[in-house]
């Protein structure tokens, strides 16, 4: 399955063909700019390669604007959207790694590596929560009655006034309110034929001399868990994380055991839809794989990346395995180009 990734760029010269030749250089440069770690390195010390070969990597060229002048000054300003063939790009890293006699990391280490799966089994879906709110304020004045009175002890008569009681009563309501939108909550499960998934990948691995150990033996002889249980704590994780000390003794162990290098991919199958093109129903997730180097005192990062992926099929659970396969390869690839190492 090819992986493409989408890019613009922008480019003068003379004419729009030079221009439009420039600007698919620059749409290379721009994609380089979002890489970094082991590809990045490797794609640098061999640009060229990729340079020679740019037509079948800066692919499906639109120019989206343009702008000429004539005269014998005129120059032309071209504007595109490309998108880059990663797929190609990793073909070409694999053939230079072997070209060169395998890489560093296949030429002197051996590689433990686990593969995690989840599936989406089920998606909860949150209605909009609106509060109102309501504030009604009263006020009243007025002037309240008064009276006085004298008397004379030698008339006997006697005078009294009052004045009417007057009340104004005012009222203001103020209203307002919220509202609030939970995000929808995916509940998944484990894959549950994950050794294919490790099978897959370790296969890929071996095609590029790069030795691996199987998992089974790091069970056998590193005392590390079984596959399995990994891809439960996987579904169940809000984070999508293992847990710390789960993830922490597993590095202990592999260590112990003298291996120096461990790849961790996480991959899950997040939505099903119906492919309107083909009828077919299409699974859609992504992944992402870190490679870990277990030489220091502590387990570090050395080269991450992040993948989406699809698969067909008519049947939905079908559609599931394909996506996970090609999920996979594109995985292999990856694993590949994080450990050839200059």
């Amino acid at each position: 399955m090819a992986q493409q990734k989408f890019v613009r760029a922008q480019a003068t010269d003379s004419n729009k063909e030079t221009a439009t030749n420039k600007a698919k250089v620059a749409a290379w440069k721009n994609y380089l700019g979002s890489l970094q770690g082991a590809k990045l390195d490797n794609i640098l010390a061999n640009e060229k390669v990729f340079l020679d070969d740019l037509g079948s990597i800066v692919v499906d060229v639109n120019v989206v604007d343009e702008k000429c002048t004539s005269g014998f000054s005129g120059t032309c300003t071209v504007s595109i959207k490309a998108a880059i063939n990663e797929s190609m790009i990793d073909s070409r890293l694999r053939q230079t790694s072997q070209a060169s006699g395998g890489g560093k990391a296949s030429a002197q280490d051996d590689i433990a590596f686990l593969v995690m799966a989840r599936v989406a089994d089920s998606q909860t879906s949150f209605d909009t929560k609106v509060t109102k709110r309501a504030e009604s304020t009263v006020g009243t004045s007025g002037s309240s009655a008064s009276a006085d009175a004298s008397a004379s002890n030698k008339t006997g008569s006697a005078e009294a006034s009052a004045d009417a009681v007057s009340v104004t009563q005012t009222a203001k309501t103020v209203t307002g309110g919220s509202q609030e939108t939970k995000r929808d909550r995916i509940k998944y499960v484990a894959w549950a034929n994950i050794d294919d998934l490790q099978n897959r990948v370790g296969e890929t691995l071996t095609n590029n001399r790069i030795s691996t150990v199987p998992w089974e033996e790091l069970v056998s002889n590193c005392g590390v868990t079984d596959n399995d249980p990994f891809s439960k704590m996987y579904a169940e994780s809000e984070t999508g994380q293992l847990p710390a000390n789960v993830r922490n003794d597993t590095f202990k162990k592999i260590k112990e055991c003298q291996l120096t290098k461990f790849i961790l991919a996480s991959i899950e199958v997040d939505g099903y839809r119906n492919d309107p093109n083909t009828g077919l129903w299409l699974a859609s997730g992504n992944m992402n794989i870190t490679a870990y180097d277990l030489t220091g005192r502590f387990a570090r990062s050395i080269g991450s990346a992040n993948r989406t992926f699809s698969g067909r099929a008519e049947k939905l659970n079908d559609a599931g395995r394909a996506a996970l396969a090609n999920a996979a390869k594109v995985a292999a690839d990856v694993v590949v180009n994080q450990l050839n190492l200059k």
